[in-house]
């Protein structure tokens, strides 16, 4: 019997035998859902069978997974997503194994159709697209919807599809729906293999990052459709219902973005934030976030219209493209420091728009050089008509389109702008991603070293708190981070030896960024809260300070799964799988020698820390808050940081690799044990 909040079982096709089976979740429950699952699964189908080198995303074996959390359908919100893991085409310079999410009813959806996941491997010989009917699932013919947008495809699906919206109950196999299709599908760029092709789901849900729509095209693969009738049995209705009143009473969800003249206004499925923020003239149910910005020139440009950003959205949302890695500048910029390179402003997404015109201005491409411009009209970069044309250049692979589908990292690489410690114009962490902000805070900047992309957690408030001294607050959210409850897991001091003894190079901070990895791996990534609501150690609405996190959590998962689910035992899932992708890594051929960041990371300019007013600082015998702007990280504090990191993991500090009795502490002796047989077992 399945454990309540799971459906039991998670459907697996082949598409190249065209086989459909099921696999018993109850196998993967001990890593928590989601992301955690989409780990262990891929582990057993695409890294125990030994049969390739897991390197490239687009090759067949590649198992794509799209998973659900265990409160997703439950009504509770901020925790509908859904979980897309897979080899990424976007990482560099390897395809490592990586993950994205979204929102929308796609999760809630597969869950009352009696799934809490789908895995997908192997290649169609002609487009098809996956039908999901409660417990039907086709293989469909989609040589009509190739070519089509995102969002034609998906009209055409619902055209196809037994049930409309409407007042009347229709038929559905042994049941009855009001419902129509919930749909995940690839645009043009996704069928054109754009390492930088998102999932979109109606409007505009994506899961960009990792290029995933980009595997789905090398499988043929245009779209997976979903309606369930189905419901979702919880252990513990009314304590769903106390928790959920509880948590609106004490800390009212509001919007994330400020609502804009003729916008309307959104939530996924069983959420009541209201955080899709579009307009009437351009938009359908799109983010408010990267998608509405990305074609916003950073300065000396004259400002972007916000109906010109808006419609530049769409064009994003219809082809599939991932708009974080296309941007221009993003939301806002910021002045560089004094005697940096790049003047006047750094934009806070430093994507591949805003790079593409600065090698155009340097004379490196453009007409009548090796690398020509066309079809993009240079002349015209602050007009909307320029947008939509490097759009459909990029997701058609059209002149040089054709290289910037690649990411931006390989079109530097192209270009012969990618020394050994990154070309300062060319800001990237890590593994290829444009990061927000480059280093919002160190815990986010070494989160995404040791993970596999920007990890996006915007959780970590740690500016000056109205009410509160430096020393009030950071003895506050250390009493909210169990179980260890340390204030120097926030000491931000960057310089001198406090950086050694407290600071960001500090056991103190490899043993919070440990513990940060391991909350969102399990609580974001496989119960799959939303970032935008966990995890909130302060609230300033609170009388005291105190936010829902660890509570909220745990009364969550108590009353749907009916288990004694303590936090604790949460952040130990976490660890699990985030071991589990670890021992994935590792098997991909990753060590400790390629765990470095770009070299402008360690020199001035790197970090947008002071965007928010300035961090705790404690200096030896107090705590202040004091503004960190012009912090970069130290090459040998970095190294010293990673070797504390590694030994609180239980990893080798030589190569990084997993422990045995790391591994088989937790469970995981059969992965111990296939590292062995391949010698990447960390010494005991």
């Amino acid at each position: 019997m399945a454990t309540p909040g799971f459906a039991g079982k998670i459907l697996l096709v082949n598409l190249t035998t065209k086989q459909i089976r099921s696999l018993d979740s109850a196998k993967y429950e001990p890593y928590g859902g989601g992301h955690g699952t989409a780990a262990a699964i891929f582990w057993d189908l695409c890294v125990a069978p030994g049969d390739w080198d897991l390197q490239d995303a687009f090759d067949p074996r590649n198992a794509v997974s799209l998973m659900t959390g265990p409160l997703a359908g439950t009504g509770i919100s901020f925790a509908g997503r859904t979980s897309v893991s897979g080899l990424s085409p976007q990482c560099w310079p390897v395809n490592w194994f990586c993950h994205s999410n979204f929102g929308g009813s796609f999760a809630p959806m597969l869950k009352m159709a009696g799934w809490d996941g789908v895995v997908v491997v192997g290649k169609a010989d002609l487009p098809v697209y996956i039908n999901i009917e409660d417990s039907r699932v086709t293989i469909e013919d989609a040589g009509d919807l190739w070519g089509l947008s995102v969002w034609e495809a998906q009209e055409e699906i619902w055209k196809k599809a037994p049930v409309r919206y409407g007042s009347e109950w229709q038929k559905l196999g042994d049941s009855y729906t009001t419902q129509r299709p919930a749909i995940v599908a690839i645009g043009p760029a996704g069928e054109n293999k754009t390492r930088i092709a998102s999932l979109i789901h109606a409007g505009g849900s994506g899961a960009g990052q990792g290029g995933f729509g980009g595997v789905f095209g090398s499988k043929n693969l245009k779209a997976i459709a979903v309606v369930g009738t189905g419901s979702i049995k919880v252990a513990d209705p009314v304590g769903v219902k106390s928790a959920k009143e509880w948590w609106e009473t004490n800390w009212p969800p509001g919007p994330t973005f400020p609502f804009l003249p003729g916008a309307v206004t959104a939530s996924c499925l069983g959420c009541i934030r209201g955080c899709r923020n579009r307009n009437q003239v351009y938009g359908k149910d799109s983010d408010n976030c990267a998608e509405a910005t990305w074609y916003s020139v950073a300065p000396p440009h004259k400002p972007t219209p916000t109906l010109d950003q808006w419609k530049a959205s769409d064009y994003a949302q219809k082809l599939g493209l991932n708009a974080f890695e296309i941007c221009f500048m993003g939301p806002m910029s910021f002045p560089s420091p004094e005697g940096f390179p790049i003047q006047p402003a750094l934009p806070a997404y430093t994507g591949m728009g805003w790079y593409l015109k600065k090698m155009y201005d340097f004379g490196v491409i453009g007409p009548g050089k090796e690398v020509d411009t066309s079809p993009l009209p240079m002349e015209d970069y602050e007009k909307v008509e320029f947008a939509e044309i490097y759009a459909l250049a990029i997701a058609k692979r059209i002149g040089i389109g054709d290289l910037l589908a690649e990411g931006t990292v390989r079109f530097a690489e192209k270009l012969g702008r990618l020394p050994e410690d990154f070309d300062v114009w060319l800001r990237l962490t890590a593994w290829g991603y444009m990061d927000h902000l480059s280093m919002p805070g160190v815990e986010w900047a070494y989160g995404n070293m040791m993970d596999s992309r920007d990890i996006n957690n915007h959780d970590m408030s740690l500016g000056p708190k109205e009410g509160l001294t430096c020393e009030e607050f950071v003895k506050l959210i250390a009493e909210r981070t169990e179980p260890f409850h340390d204030p120097f897991w926030f000491d931000y001091s960057w310089q001198g030896e406090q950086a050694y003894k407290t600071g960001i190079y500090s056991d103190h901070k490899a043993q919070f960024v440990a513990w940060h990895q391991h909350y969102a791996t399990y609580y974001k990534e496989s119960v799959l809260f939303c970032d935008w609501g966990f995890s909130n150690l302060f609230n300033q609405a609170s009388p005291d300070g105190r936010g829902y996190t660890p509570e909220a959590e745990t009364r969550f998962l108590r009353a749907v799964t009916g288990r004694d689910h303590t936090f604790a035992d949460g952040i130990e899932i976490g660890r699990r799988a985030w071991n589990m992708k670890r021992a994935i890594f590792t098997m991909q051929g990753r060590h400790r020698n390629q765990e470095k960041f770009g070299g402008y990371m360690y020199k001035p300019g790197a970090s947008y820390c002071g965007f928010s007013g300035g961090f705790p600082i404690y200096d030896g015998s107090k705590w202040e808050w004091k503004s960190i702007r012009e912090l970069y990280l130290d090459e040998k504090g970095f190294e010293r940081w990673k070797t504390a990191f590694y030994n609180v993991e239980g990893w080798d500090p030589d190569s990084g690799f997993p422990r045995r009795k790391t591994l088989e502490d937790l469970g995981m002796q059969h992965v111990a044990d296939l590292l062995d047989a391949n010698n990447r077992l960390g010494s005991a």
